[in-house]
C-alpha cells in the first residue's frame, strides 16, 4: 500500500467524484480538505477529468488523488502524468492490472466475488474495491470474504450513504468507503461547497466513531 492509499485508509472516506469542470475542481477539493478528507478519486468520465486532477494536484500537493474509471491500458500514463497517485478500476481486468503494476502505479480493481478476489491477490494486490457494494451483499458478504482473504482490505463503493458507512467502517477489513455521498453532483454544480465541507466533517466523525 502506498502513502496515498494509507492516507485514504487513515480517514476511511474516499470521495468518488465526476468533476463537471476544471473550474470547480479546486473549490471542491478545498471543501473536502477543510472538512477533514485529504483524498479524492476523480473518475475519468468527463473530458475535463485530467485537467481537474492537474488543478487539484497543483493546489493541494499533499492530497491523495486517485484516477477512477480506468478501463484500458491507454489511460494509465495520462492519469499518472496528470498527478494521480493511484488508479481505480470498476472491474477486474488482469491485463490492465499487470500493465499498471509494470508502470509502477498502484491500482485498486473492482471485485464482487471470491474468484475475482483470488485473481487480484495472485497479482499481489491487497486493497480492492468492492463494487457495487450494496447490491453485491454489503457488509455480510464482505464479512464472509474476509474469512479466506485475511490480508485484503476492501473499499466498498456503490450504494454508500452517510447512514450506512458506519456499519462498513466498523469492520477492520474495510479500508474506506467510496462514493459521492458527501459531495453530490447537484451540490457541486450549484457551488454548495460549504455544504460539502460540512458533509465531509460529518463523514469523518462517523468514521472516527465507527472505528472507536
Amino acid at each position: 500500500m502506498n502513502d496515498a492509499l494509507e492516507c485514504v485508509a487513515a480517514v476511511g472516506i474516499l470521495p468518488v467524484i465526476a468533476v463537471p469542470s476544471r473550474e470547480v475542481a479546486v473549490p471542491l477539493a478545498r471543501a473536502l480538505v477543510d472538512g477533514g478528507i485529504a483524498a479524492i478519486e476523480v473518475t475519468l468520465r468527463n473530458d475535463c477529468a485530467l485537467d481537474a486532477i492537474r488543478a487539484i494536484r497543483a493546489a493541494f500537493p499533499d492530497m491523495a488523488i486517485g484516477a477512477g474509471t480506468i478501463l484500458s491500458e491507454s489511460q494509465i500514463a495520462p492519469a499518472r502524468e496528470a498527478g494521480a497517485d493511484f488508479l481505480v478500476a470498476p472491474g477486474l481486468d488482469v491485463d490492465l492490472l499487470k500493465a499498471a503494476l509494470a508502470a509502477g502505479v498502484d491500482i485498486v480493481p473492482g471485485v464482487t466475488n471470491p474468484t475475482e478476489i483470488t485473481a487480484a491477490v495472485r497479482l499481489g494486490l491487497k486493497t480492492l474495491k468492492f463494487f457495487p457494494a450494496e447490491i453485491s451483499g454489503g457488509v455480510p458478504a464482505l464479512t464472509l470474504y474476509h474469512g479466506p482473504f485475511q490480508d485484503v482490505k476492501f473499499v466498498p463503493t456503490g450504494g454508500m450513504t452517510m447512514d450506512n458507512i458506519g456499519a462498513y467502517l466498523a469492520k477492520p477489513f474495510v479500508s474506506a468507503c467510496g462514493g459521492s455521498y458527501m459531495a453530490k453532483s447537484s451540490d457541486i454544480k450549484a457551488g454548495q461547497f460549504d455544504l460539502i465541507r460540512e458533509n465531509s466533517k460529518r463523514c469523518v466523525a462517523i468514521a472516527r466513531e465507527a472505528r472507536t
